[in-house]
């Protein structure tokens, strides 16, 4: 690797790069689109308070291989039927089915950058569902679309296990005192959101991955913003490794997560207005 590749965080794939790439156990669904509203932000909610019932992780995906496709992953099996069930009653004729692959293809001599998004300011003050009078996920298909490189955006999300001091005083200041009685039923999760850009031009991907990480800044407010940290100068992992990371779906020790609400995290996981004629299979 030379040096402006390691400058910039770039990493050159070898077939061995991909064959270490091994997938997590749990459930990864692809979902293909049918029609969908405004209200599916909403209704979503609904799918998030039920999952926060459930142990594991959860991740929301966008892929753009050759043509741009959503999927779901749940660490917890149990979770597949329940899942199925409810976003068929959001989403009329909604297909949702095993996905065949855990990343899209890859091959040796590409080049992968990666990035994750930084929250800057107070949490639990991005837009929820209710602040848009449009869809925020229409923004990010059309700049997926302006790109030809690979990409992977993924929204990684899990419940809230233990609760820090200072997180419990956050959650104290924006939910009251009384949230502790709830128990599991404590409305906001953990969060990391990633994007990869793959390319065999090591500029194109670079541009894709910046370029769609700031297409992010539709969720932010005057008291909170999400910021893009590009991986450069890479000492404790590279790009390489926060792909793996990626494709394991974890949080990695050193990562970017960040307190979410559920009304927040409906207006990022959701199948968006228009997905089934944006190119979206």
């Amino acid at each position: 690797m030379g040096y402006k590749e390691w400058k910039y965080g770039l990493h050159k794939l070898t077939q061995k790069d991909i064959n270490s790439l091994l997938f997590p156990k749990g459930v990864l669904l692809k979902i293909v689109p049918s029609y969908s509203s405004l209200d599916s932000m909403v209704e979503m909610q609904r799918v998030l308070y039920l999952l926060q019932q459930y142990p594991g992780r959860f991740s929301f995906e966008i892929w753009k291989d050759d043509k741009i496709s959503i999927r779901i992953f749940c660490s917890s099996g149990t979770v597949e039927g329940m899942l199925k069930g409810q976003l068929s009653s959001i989403y009329p004729n909604v297909v949702v089915k095993r996905s065949e692959t855990s990343i899209p293809d890859l091959k040796a001599g590409e080049y992968v950058t990666t990035c994750s998004l930084t929250l800057r300011g107070v949490e639990l003050n991005l837009k929820c569902s209710g602040d848009f009078g449009y869809d925020p996920l229409r923004h990010l298909l059309e700049a997926i679309n302006s790109h030809s490189c690979k990409i992977v955006v993924q929204v990684l999300f899990e419940r809230l296990n233990k609760i820090s001091k200072n997180n419990k005083i956050i959650l104290e200041q924006k939910y009251g005192d009384d949230l502790f009685f709830r128990g599991s039923k404590i409305p906001a999760l953990k969060c990391l959101i990633r994007v990869a850009a793959i390319s065999n031009d090591r500029y194109k991907a670079r541009e894709g991955c910046t370029h769609i990480a700031r297409i992010f800044s539709v969720f932010d407010t005057d008291r909170t913003h999400l910021a893009p940290r590009i991986v450069s100068f890479p000492l404790v992992t590279n790009s390489y490794g926060v792909l793996s990371s990626m494709v394991q779906r974890t949080f990695p020790f050193f990562s970017d997560r960040f307190l979410i609400s559920v009304q927040e995290l409906a207006s990022m996981v959701h199948l968006p207005v228009g997905a089934e004629g944006s190119g979206v299979k």
